[in-house]
């Protein structure tokens, strides 16, 4: 009976910590007149790991790249579900490359997490409608910094707005950035930053969010200066939970978004 005990909380912390995941993009350095090969990541940062077949319409909306023109679909293509290319070559430029983790409720009762709301799980002790966004900042060729595309909101629930482009900022300098919910600048919120190697540690087993080099509170304006100490591919990341709208399906809207960049020379 203790046995069984023990594996019911096991699974159920699995549940939870599947449940924790984020998302965030990642892409190849490219040249201007090559495909562009992009990887969407959900789980461990920066770890990339196959999209469970359970969560597989969750992210039914393709990754797109912002252009000058709007956005494009890339299409999903590679040995692993979360590789995509783009459909022709990119030019040389600064573009934006975005995810979406489709509104998808959760609830957990005693059993553990479901893919559900508070009216099919009755019993259910705590349930969030999960919104999640990543966007990537893309450099095509070694000289693009322009900022025109880079700085426009792309119009998600939550999100990280650069006020310049990372390829401008230098080790130790200041990167602003501000932060947005549902299109309007969100005060006092918890901007953490983190970078690849930073936690070396192995976190596939107990799946807690990786070590942060970065922490501060957006001010009133919705900004916060991100300071990037070291160079290599960064992961900024913000969080923000509101009620529900109809507390009879669920008690909270939470939503999750990411911006990831590159500071200095990415190799080739």
């Amino acid at each position: 009976m203790k046995t069984k005990q023990l594996l019911l909380a096991g699974l159920i912390l699995c549940t939870t910590a599947a449940h924790a995941h984020r998302v965030w993009v990642t892409s190849n350095h490219t040249h201007g007149g090559e495909i562009l090969k992009a990887e969407l990541g959900y789980g461990e940062f920066p770890e990339l790991e196959p999209i469970a077949q359970d969560r597989l319409h969750i992210f039914r909306r393709p990754m797109q790249l912002v252009t000058e023109n709007g956005k494009e679909d890339l299409q999903q293509k590679g040995r692993y579900n979360y590789q995509y290319e783009s459909k022709k070559p990119v030019k040389e430029g600064s573009y934006l490359l975005i995810a979406e983790y489709q509104p998808t409720f959760w609830s957990k009762n005693r059993e553990g997490w479901k893919q559900t709301d508070m009216k099919a799980m009755p019993d259910a002790e705590y349930c969030e409608q999960t919104r999640m966004y990543g966007k990537n900042v893309v450099n095509v060729g070694h000289e693009s910094a322009d900022t025109k595309i880079v700085t426009r909101p792309v119009g998600y629930g939550l999100e990280i707005v650069p006020m310049d482009n990372p390829a401008n900022i230098h080790v130790g300098e200041r990167f602003k950035v501000k932060v947005l919910f549902n299109g309007e600048p969100l005060p006092n919120a918890v901007v953490t930053a983190t970078f690849d190697g930073f936690d070396t540690s192995d976190r596939s087993k107990s799946h807690k969010v990786e070590a942060q080099a970065f922490y501060d509170k957006t001010g009133d304006d919705g900004t916060v200066d991100i300071i990037p100490l070291r160079q290599g591919f960064w992961k900024a990341n913000v969080e923000h939970k509101v009620d529900y709208a109809d507390q009879k399906v669920c008690q909270k809207l939470s939503s999750y978004s990411t911006l990831t960049f590159q500071i200095g020379h990415q190799a080739h």
